[in-house]
């Protein structure tokens, strides 16, 4: 009984000894995604306070001058700002050469202290997409351009062609003459008997 038990705990198991995907090592366990008995009771506990708590951190902070107490009632009104306001005057890009316009712009603003070099380094980066985004749209329409100045090449190629096989209408001008319908020797022949009559 044992040794059918082992054979398919194994048979379950990859060469190296890991679990096949899917696969547990404890099927009565815990089930994916439950939490935590005591995490959610205390969630629960604190829930079920969080006005009295609030009220008691301001009361320490306030009356009793905790130092704790009084910095998280501050973080909590006014977080510590991750990220500041950049105040740093930079040309539109719209080509190649404003762009380069705006990386000399944003190096002049870290050597004369008007930003640090990791807000510097963030504004290059910023002017070297819209660089990338811009060249992308020209290289579109430039090739829109081409599809449609070969199409036009192509129709005309067409039409000389057209022309040269002899294919225009008989209303244009340039159409050719057409050939009597009786051939050369007929007509010679006749020419012939009038003569003999006269």
């Amino acid at each position: 009984m044992l040794s059918s038990k082992s054979s398919a705990s194994s048979s379950r198991r990859t060469t190296t000894g890991q679990w096949d995907r899917g696969a547990s090592g404890n099927p009565a366990g815990r089930p994916i995604g439950s939490r935590n008995k005591s995490t959610v009771y205390l969630e629960e506990l604190l829930r079920s306070r969080q006005e009295a708590l609030v009220e008691k951190a301001i009361e320490l902070a306030l009356e009793k001058n905790d130092p704790v107490a009084l910095r998280l009632c501050v973080e909590r009104l006014l977080p510590a700002l991750k990220e500041r306001r950049i105040e740093l005057p930079l040309p539109v890009v719209n080509d190649c050469k404003q762009a380069a316009a705006a990386g000399a712009a944003i190096l002049t603003g870290i050597g004369e202290g008007q930003i640090t070099p990791g807000e510097g380094a963030v504004l290059a980066e910023i002017v070297e997409k819209q660089k990338q985004l811009i060249e992308a749209q020209r290289a579109e329409e430039s090739q829109q351009e081409l599809e449609q100045q070969s199409k036009k090449l192509e129709a005309e190629i067409e039409n000389k062609l057209d022309g040269a096989n002899g294919t225009k209408s008989p209303e244009s001008g340039d159409s050719k003459p057409a050939l009597p319908s009786q051939p050369l020797e007929s007509i010679e022949s006749k020419r012939k008997d009038w003569r003999d009559v006269g």
